[in-house]
């Protein structure tokens, strides 16, 4: 705060022994320092005051940003964010429309009566007599091969 040397403070002690004189010297420096520390005290009481009226400004503009929020104004926000022209709000009401047109326009069907659902029968074993011919062809052809060799 104050930008005090042993110099200067060497002169203050000095002038205040000469003035105040030694014996009272003492509770003269007492009553300074009590001084000194109830000015600290009211100037830490006004800062911290500052402070919290500072906050509380905060607080109201974001009670009013909230309140703004909560009152509907967000969609109106987002939409001139997303969409400012308004050409896409356009086009959604436009597509809208034709499509509940087409919609009224066409008969309404009923659905049809499901199929009733056969279980599949199970697959019986493969004997040398179902084979297709083909099979057959190729095995006997291929015994005859062997059988040359």
């Amino acid at each position: 705060m104050f930008d005090l040397g042993w110099q200067e403070f060497m002169l203050i002690a000095f002038v205040a022994v000469v003035v105040v004189g030694p014996r009272d010297l003492p509770r003269v420096v007492r009553s300074i320092s009590t001084y000194i520390r109830k000015a600290r005290s009211v100037a830490r009481e006004f800062q911290n005051s500052l402070e919290e009226v500072a906050r509380e400004a905060e607080l109201d503009d974001l009670r009013k940003e909230a309140k703004s929020i909560s009152s509907g104004d967000l969609e109106k926000k987002v939409n001139d964010w997303v969409d400012p022209s308004g050409e896409t709000k356009k086009e959604m009401e436009r597509i809208a429309s034709q499509a509940k047109d087409a919609a009224s326009s066409r008969p309404v069907e009923t659905p049809a009566e499901p199929a009733p659902v056969s279980k599949p029968e199970p697959a019986a074993e493969k004997t040398s007599a179902d084979e297709a011919p083909e099979t057959k062809d190729a095995k006997s052809a291929e015994k005859s091969a062997a059988a040359g060799q």
